[in-house]
């Protein structure tokens, strides 16, 4: 189910998926759309819902959830709310009202059979972002942390550049042969995407550390310099200055000369 948010972020809007079918699971509520939660309702059309499931609280995934709860009877599931604190050093939007009647932990699973699912804890560009895994299926529900339409944000203090690494190396030994994210259309050939968003993250990292090592370190230079090709808008500058400011943290811990370098693949 297409939540109607496009924008810069959420390419067409966000997915909210309805999984099983006698019994569901509803994953990723999406924003605090009415129309939206009476399009979801009117497909379920009074099945027995397990649970609803979110990916992370970014504002066009959770709001939701509290009104399909009260309308369906069903818990909420999720890694955990995020803590107020780190949320107020913040600009981005997040949802600090959401908090999961069942907090998941990495590699718990949840139902039965044919419907079993698997979390995954993914930080990287959220530190509660939670992916799904139907086993028996061979799905995974990748959320923001891979799409298809675009690369994901990756913006400090919530968004950690090697967090986001490692989680690509954790959906890629998944080996689903369906990934279904939370914005764009479905990925038939998860490994080969996973696999070329992991070399262009490797290219930005090579494009920033060059950078640094010519005495470039105003990251409003590095953006001009590396994104100059790129027609960006003031939203997506927002977000290519956060995502080189996370590379730059990398580095910071790493040195310039940080072993990623060796694994960079020029795109």
């Amino acid at each position: 189910m297409l939540a109607n948010n496009p924008n810069a972020y959420t390419g067409p809007g966000t997915n909210t998926y309805i999984v099983g079918e006698e019994t569901l699971w509803i994953i990723d509520p999406g924003p605090e759309d009415i129309r939206h939660v009476d399009a979801v309702l009117a497909v379920v059309d009074g099945r027995p819902v397990a649970g609803i499931l979110v990916t992370h609280t970014h504002m066009d995934h959770s709001p939701a959830a509290h009104l399909l709860k009260a309308a369906m009877q069903a818990p909420t599931y999720g890694y955990g709310p995020l803590c107020q604190l780190i949320a107020a050093e913040t600009e981005e939007d997040v949802d600090t009202c959401f908090s999961p009647d069942n907090s998941l932990s990495h590699g718990t699973a949840i139902g039965m059979g044919r419907w079993r699912v698997i979390a995954l804890h993914t930080p990287g560009h959220f530190p509660n972002h939670m992916c799904y895994v139907l086993p028996e299926q061979g799905v995974l529900f990748s959320g923001d942390h891979v799409m298809a339409w675009s690369t994901t944000a990756i913006v400090p203090p919530l968004g950690n550049f090697l967090d986001y690494m490692n989680s690509l190396d954790l959906l890629e030994n998944v080996h689903a042969n369906l990934m279904l994210p939370s914005h764009g259309c479905p990925v038939y050939a998860p490994f080969e995407r996973i696999d070329a968003v992991r070399k262009h993250r490797h290219k930005r990292h090579n494009q920033v550390r060059m950078c640094l090592q010519a005495g470039v370190g105003d990251v409003h230079a590095i953006v001009g310099s590396i994104y100059k090709d790129a027609d960006l808008t003031p939203s997506l500058y927002k977000a290519a200055y956060g995502c080189v400011q996370a590379h730059i943290d990398h580095l910071n811990v790493q040195g310039i000369g940080d072993p990623l370098e060796q694994a960079i693949v020029e795109a």
